[in-house]
């Protein structure tokens, strides 16, 4: 399920840090542990487990925010937009039981959303909250734009992460690959599968990348236990799976840290 959250500014001027995926993805957290203890303790720690392994995926992401107005310029240094009084847009996006949508839904109506670090705060009212249909994957092959950036990684010999950039020759697997364990974790009768045969069940195709960008970004707050993590966005891609791979993808976000607002895209041709 996916649908757009329109937050309203409680005044304007208010200081938004640029590393507000994290503190509203934890935002979304405390909205299911006030729901459902139960529910939130399980997405939290466990996640979905991928069948013979230790991984673990929470199956939701979000958009960037849209922002149509800034109160102020950002300045050279600067690490917050100064907001004007405009509502701004996230769309959420939830790989769920079509059982469950009205029960996330109404976790939503009627919040605050309190985004903020040590130094700045910016506070929100949800004004409106607008269902989005979904989509239907019968074709097996569709054009995606990015609305969110996407993390793909390899592990190198000491065990860290290598992030790649979608020009990699090697992008292309391990977004499979990545996507294929997914599938798995929410199918744990499936098939395990290694990253070749990943490779041979998903294909990826760069398309448009003229204004390809990446960024770190910090997906932990506290600066104690911080890790960042490179991310690509800005550009467009054909995939071709399984329509029920392609489900897991679009819903729960493509590639890793998709909780954190990573990997949210629309489909943009079929």
């Amino acid at each position: 399920m996916r649908f757009i959250l329109t937050l309203r500014p409680f005044t304007d001027k208010q200081l938004l840090i640029f590393n507000y995926q994290y503190p509203f993805m934890a935002w979304v957290y405390g909205r299911l542990n006030e729901a459902d203890q139960q529910y939130a303790e399980f997405l939290h720690q466990k996640g979905y487990q991928v069948h013979h392994s230790l991984k673990n995926f929470k199956h939701f992401t979000f958009s960037n925010f849209q922002i149509t107005r800034l109160a102020q310029p950002i300045k050279s240094g600067d690490s917050y937009m100064k907001l004007s009084d405009e509502p701004i847009k996230v769309l959420v996006s939830f790989y769920i039981d079509k059982a469950a949508e009205d029960f996330i839904v109404g976790l939503f109506r009627n919040q605050t959303v309190n985004i903020y670090d040590n130094t700045y705060r910016a506070s929100f009212n949800i004004e409106r909250i607008e269902s989005l249909p979904n989509e239907n994957f019968d074709n097996q092959t569709v054009t995606l734009q990015t609305i969110s950036p996407i993390v793909v990684a390899r592990k190198k010999t000491d065990g860290k992460d290598e992030y790649l950039s979608p020009e990699d020759p090697e992008f292309a697997t391990y977004f499979a690959y990545n996507l294929m364990e997914k599938y798995n974790s929410v199918n744990p009768n499936a098939m395990k599968v290694d990253v070749e045969t990943a490779a041979r069940l998903v294909k990826f195709h760069l398309l448009k990348k003229d204004k390809l960008k990446s960024r770190l970004v910090a997906i932990k707050q506290d600066k104690a236990s911080e890790t960042k993590v490179r991310a690509f966005t800005n550009f467009s891609f054909e995939v071709s799976a399984p329509a029920e791979v392609l489900e897991v993808g679009f819903f729960g976000g493509f590639g890793k840290h998709s909780a954190n607002g990573f990997g949210c895209c629309e489909v943009v041709g079929k």
